[in-house]
């Protein structure tokens, strides 16, 4: 009777040690954890929307600035192809340099194959794409004044312009009269319909070969500098 007393007795503490453990403490301790976790993710999800906080707060602070950013992007690359205000700006620095506009042509928008695994660019609104424009022009006049009309299209035109060839001969009118084409590329945001994938080599769906022409951009013909924006 006095071994088998201190037997049951130790057997009694070990069960209750085992239920104290798996009815009680381990539970607890799980829950701690569980606690402990959720508290964490709460306090990244507290940091990453103070800093959003923090950038909106920023955005207000400076949205004059940010606005006018915006508006200098878009006469950059303006919403829509916008070739009478194009064809207008060319004239102002053609008639600023002494130059004639003999002709100036549009090609259709078009969307560049992307280079390897290239996404194309958000433009941030939906259903509109970054298309490229081929411009080709001839203007005649001097050298020196064909000069200055090139550094006026960088300098006094908002346009993004990127100038690919420049070919120089001598005009009908002989030296000093020269013909300078040039030809290169205007960007523009335009919705995706109308825009023609250099891939595929077809058109705008539901385009036909003269759509989006205007009658300015006809080969030959010369731009009026007071012509109405359509």
């Amino acid at each position: 009777m006095t071994t088998r007393a201190p037997l049951i007795g130790l057997l009694v503490a070990v069960l209750l040690t085992v239920a104290f453990w798996f009815l009680l403490y381990k539970p607890a301790s799980d829950e701690q954890a569980q606690l402990e976790q959720e508290t964490a993710t709460l306090e990244n999800q507290q940091q990453s929307l103070q800093a959003e906080i923090d950038q909106l707060r920023d955005i207000e602070a400076n949205q004059v600035e940010i606005r006018a950013a915006l508006a200098q992007i878009e006469r950059f690359i303006p919403i829509g192809p916008a070739q009478p205000t194009a064809i207008r700006q060319f004239q102002r620095s053609a008639d600023a340099a002494n130059v004639e506009i003999i002709s100036v042509t549009f090609g259709e928008p078009t969307i560049p194959a992307p280079e390897g695994d290239a996404e194309p660019l958000d433009t941030g609104e939906p259903g509109t794409a970054l298309a490229n424009i081929a411009t080709s022009m001839v203007v005649e006049g001097g050298y020196f004044q064909v000069v200055d009309f090139f550094r006026r299209l960088e300098v006094d035109v908002p346009r993004a312009i990127l100038m690919q060839t420049v070919a120089v001969a001598e005009a009908d009118e002989e030296f000093p009269t020269l013909s300078t084409t040039w030809t290169g590329q205007l960007f523009a945001i335009v919705p995706v319909g109308d825009i023609v994938d250099i891939e595929a080599g077809g058109q705008a769906p539901g385009a036909s070969p003269t759509e989006g022409a205007t009658p300015a951009a006809t080969e030959g013909a010369t731009p009026a500098a007071g012509e109405a924006e359509s």
